[in-house]
């Protein structure tokens, strides 16, 4: 076996493990499985979510621990990736100079994570699927919380603090999407507020599948827009 091989070997064991701590052995090989068959396939279910804005469900801060968010700037999305720890990818970049928001939230003056928001309606959910989501609606994505912050709840602070700015108070809540196997971010996401609201199912190779909406999903008016 080549170093590479081995080394992707070794990456696979650890996310493994790393996932069988959290969600259990079970859940832990499924999800690896599906990943590994998604390498090659387009064989893929996502989960349609909704948080209504009557369910937000951001809590107080404990030990007086002092909150607060605001909407980030270019300048401070560049000095993220330059740190080099915060996820902040050339695509996200570009999301944010196409018109997109990304709302950062602080822990006693320290930033401690952020999420997305998509302001047109019509976002990307995966590369070659691009969903049309009501206008009464925000979609929210690419959530993140920096690890020494995790257990605070502050995905919920945040989408609290998204449906309660000036330019967004109109908005019913937010739509986004989870893969069907992803356990842990399935748990965060059900204890912010959100529920499944229906299915998109995949079937395909790379860039080119065939893509089912669940009727759910149709009766919403959320449905599969062409280039």
């Amino acid at each position: 076996m080549g170093e590479s091989a081995m080394l992707e070997s070794s990456g696979f064991w650890s996310n493994l493990m790393d996932e069988a701590s959290r969600v259990g052995y079970g859940k832990a090989i499924q999800r690896s499985m599906y990943s590994v068959t998604n390498k090659h396939l387009q064989i893929r279910r996502v989960e349609v979510i909704c948080l209504e804005r009557e369910h937000l469900n951001a809590r107080a801060p404990k030990n007086d621990t002092a909150l607060s968010s605001r909407l980030a700037t270019e300048e401070d999305l560049l000095a993220m990736r330059e740190a080099g720890r915060w996820d902040i990818s050339n695509e996200l970049l570009e999301d944010f100079r196409s018109g997109n928001s990304c709302l950062l939230s602080y822990v006693d003056g320290n930033l401690a994570g952020y999420t997305w928001i998509h302001n047109d309606g019509r976002p990307q959910i995966l590369p070659g699927l691009r969903i049309r989501v009501p206008e009464e609606y925000l979609y929210n994505y690419a959530g993140y919380t920096d690890p020494e912050f995790r257990g605070r709840k502050l995905q919920s602070f945040r989408h609290d603090a998204v449906l309660n700015l000036p330019q967004w108070r109109s908005k019913k809540g937010m739509f986004g999407y989870v893969e069907c196997t992803n356990w842990s971010s399935k748990k965060g996401q059900s204890k912010s507020g959100y529920t499944k609201v229906g299915e998109v199912s995949l079937i395909g190779r790379g860039n080119r599948f065939l893509a089912h909406f669940s009727n759910e999903l149709k009766s919403l008016g959320i449905r599969r827009l062409h280039a």
